[in-house]
């Protein structure tokens, strides 16, 4: 269609994990174990679940457009202000504000690779110009604040970091964000692994008003199906924030949700020393199997490398009822990779058994 803008017309669309459900039905499978999407193994904190059952409340109704209760909660779990505060639909319409308020037409962005896919979309949506600053694998692609620094120009609007980076599970060390964050440039901060990391830089904004920060509701506390994210940014940018995004963006059922999750530390809990014991287990594991390499994370994910075709090695462990990510194909990735998500132990374990069985072969 001639209609279409231009520059719309190569943006690839995005892959997401492949579901439970479509791979029982492909090979015939009664049970499924999805290592692929880094979903919480734990599922929705209790109160959400019984909430969703018994008391969803007046769904004929709109949702509060300001999403206040939920602002304050978010607001005393980050140690800030409301004003700081805006509630997203998933942190993806976050990111999608972040690139609407500040990039303008040919301006630049800086996206150091390989990382979250969304960020060059979202800048090609708008019409920007992706600069991609290679990760350097022998490093463990290690954020290098002085390369990214010296790729920033007058025509530089945005830099994005995301901490823990996804898909290598390493952080930015404040030291090189700051340096970051010194030059005249809006700095996109994405957090949603960052629980797993037990490291946030959310306070930095108090000090900076060019650092925007995304945060989430579906790694941590398991609300990726109801789609609930944050913006945390100064009052200015936060103002701009909520002029510029649709009304009634959060369903009244998300905003509960959020605000219920927010309350059980306890489930929050369970959930980070889940994931930071099984890392640790599956990491040590995978560390001692030969001709692969695994690479120490931050977030609730592992990223490995093969010596053999990834698409072969997916493929049989989704025969065998287990699905894994294959990221060979991502931009910054040389070679054969695949992304394991931390489950359950049992899932974990049952994972492990069958991925050494298959490398070995």
């Amino acid at each position: 269609m001639k209609l279409i803008r231009e520059w719309i017309r190569n943006i690839e669309k995005y892959k997401a994990g492949k579901r439970k459900e479509d791979v029982a039905k492909k090979y015939k499978l009664k049970k499924v174990i999805k290592l692929a999407s880094n979903e919480n193994p734990l599922g929705a904190p209790p109160s959400v679940l019984k909430f969703l059952k018994e008391d969803i409340g007046n769904i004929h109704l709109y949702p509060d457009q300001e999403s206040k209760e939920l602002r304050e909660a978010i607001a005393r779990y980050v140690g800030m202000k409301k004003e700081n505060i805006t509630v997203t639909n998933g942190s993806d319409e976050a990111l999608e504000l972040f690139v609407k308020l500040f990039l303008d037409k040919g301006e630049k962005a800086i996206v150091p690779i390989p990382t979250f896919p969304i960020y060059e979309t979202l800048i090609k949506i708008f019409n920007g110009r992706v600069v991609n600053i290679q990760l350097r694998e022998d490093k463990n692609f290690e954020f290098e604040a002085n390369k990214i620094s010296e790729k920033i120009d007058e025509r530089t609007k945005l830099v994005f970091i995301c901490s823990p980076n996804n898909p290598t599970g390493n952080i930015i060390e404040e030291d090189d964000l700051i340096k970051i964050l010194n030059k005249e440039v809006a700095v996109v901060l994405d957090e949603v692994y960052a629980e797993f990391s037990g490291i946030s830089y959310v306070k930095l904004v108090n000090e900076y008003e060019n650092l925007v920060v995304a945060r989430s509701f579906s790694k941590t506390f398991g609300l990726a199906g109801l789609r609930l994210g944050y913006a945390i940014a100064c009052e200015e940018v936060t103002d701009y924030l909520h002029r510029i995004k649709l009304p009634f963006n959060v369903s009244s059922i998300a905003q509960k949700a959020g605000v219920l999750a927010l309350k059980d530390r306890d489930h929050l809990k369970r959930t980070v020393n889940l994931v930071k014991s099984q890392r640790e287990f599956l990491f040590n594991e995978l560390s001692g199997v030969e001709d692969i390499k695994v690479y120490p994370s931050r977030a609730n994910f592992l990223l490995i490398k093969l010596n053999r075709n990834a698409d072969e090695v997916v493929e049989e462990l989704m025969r065998r009822g287990i699905i894994v990510r294959n990221m060979s194909n991502l931009k910054g990735l040389h070679g054969n990779y695949i992304r394991v998500s931390i489950g359950l132990e049992e899932e974990n374990k049952e994972f492990l058994k069958n991925f050494i069985e298959i490398i070995k072969k």
